[in-house]
């Protein structure tokens, strides 16, 4: 088990010694928001890799791009002080052409762009700031696909680890669970508290994050300058599992979650 405080005898007293059973709380496991967040990176993975059909588009036109008196509609705009998105309409001689593209520039915040075609093909149109930029939009078209397709392994890799450790805590059935308090970061966001801690599984170091709400926070511990969460763990697993306020993680009568929360309450701790 890893580092932690010593609790109180008063404290280790009230809490249940008879055999418990973990109860996990809607959300534990965070499938749905998992789910949320792959579907979003893997939707702007997708966005990014579409970007190439175009840049290949405006790299032939350039390699004959003669400029054209087009009628031109929308801007080219600096956004976040590092992104330049284009978005215009051209029309020339009855041919209407879109060009939308995002890449990775300091520049001005409005760009200038001049209308260009294809010399053998002038309904194929584009603007100067796509010929003039296309390295630069395949490496930012490059780098938005390397770090949204992380994004999609990373989340995909920690939902399984979240699952293996919430199956091997439901594993541990109905038994004596010790108290501990553990080491932890803490993030309130949104009326959402999340508190990250560390944990031995199969021999390897993962990082779980507990997340509630402020109807279900953990029970938080400051020491020292130092974050702890209050949690149980089977001696079998050693494997902490984070207390909410109200108790609802474990199988306690009402009078065993009074007497612990008077517990915590004469130490200070709620």
């Amino acid at each position: 088990m890893q580092t932690s405080i010593q609790l109180s005898d008063k404290v280790l007293d009230a809490f249940p010694t008879r055999p418990l059973k973990l109860v996990p709380l809607r959300g534990d496991g965070g499938l749905f928001r998992s789910l949320f967040l792959v579907i979003t990176m893997l939707v702007l993975t997708i966005f990014s890799a579409y970007q190439i059909p175009n840049i290949l588009y405006d790299y032939k036109i350039s390699e004959n791009a003669v400029p054209v008196d087009a009628t031109v509609k929308g801007s080219c705009r600096s956004q976040l002080f590092v992104l330049t998105n284009c978005s215009v309409d051209l029309n020339y001689k009855g041919n209407e052409v879109s060009r939308n593209f995002t890449f990775l520039d300091l520049g001005p915040k409005d760009v200038l762009v001049e209308p260009v075609a294809d010399a053998n093909d002038l309904s194929k149109m584009t603007v100067d700031v796509a010929i003039d930029n296309i390295w630069l939009r395949l490496i930012s078209t490059i780098i938005f696909v390397g770090l949204f397709g992380f994004c999609v392994i990373f989340f995909i890799y920690r939902q399984i680890l979240t699952s293996k450790v919430r199956k091997a805590l439901l594993s541990v059935g109905t038994q004596p669970l010790k108290l501990i308090a553990v080491p932890a970061k803490m993030v309130v966001s949104n009326k959402q508290f999340i508190a990250t801690y560390h944990l031995n599984l199969d021999g390897k170091d993962i990082r779980i994050a507990y997340s509630g709400n402020k109807k279900t926070p953990p029970i938080v511990i400051e020491q020292n300058g130092n974050t702890y969460v209050l949690a149980v763990y089977s001696p079998q697993q050693n494997i902490p599992y984070a207390l909410d306020v109200p108790l609802e993680r474990i199988q306690a009568t009402p009078e065993e979650k009074q007497r612990f929360h008077e517990a915590l309450i004469e130490e200070g701790l709620l």
